[in-house]
């Protein structure tokens, strides 16, 4: 599926403080596990989980990033 860095970056910070995460990244299509978010500089995000095939995955998002990624 195809995402903006920026929207990606904008639905992790909406869950920010809340103690329910349900439907958190409910919108993906392709099934992924164990995510964890991870505080970076300059007010970057990095989401790091294990896709369907086992493999470590890593998205770095920011603010105001207007690139377009496959994401999972």
């Amino acid at each position: 599926m195809k995402i903006r860095r920026r929207e990606l970056y904008e639905h992790i910070k909406s869950y920010e403080g809340k103690d329910n995460c349900d439907g958190f990244l409910g919108f993906i299509d392709s099934p992924i596990r164990n995510v964890r978010v991870i505080r970076l500089p300059e007010g970057r995000l990095r989401l790091k989980y294990i896709d369907k095939d086992n493999n470590i995955q890593r998205v770095d998002v920011g603010p105001g990033e207007e690139e377009e990624i496959d994401f999972p």
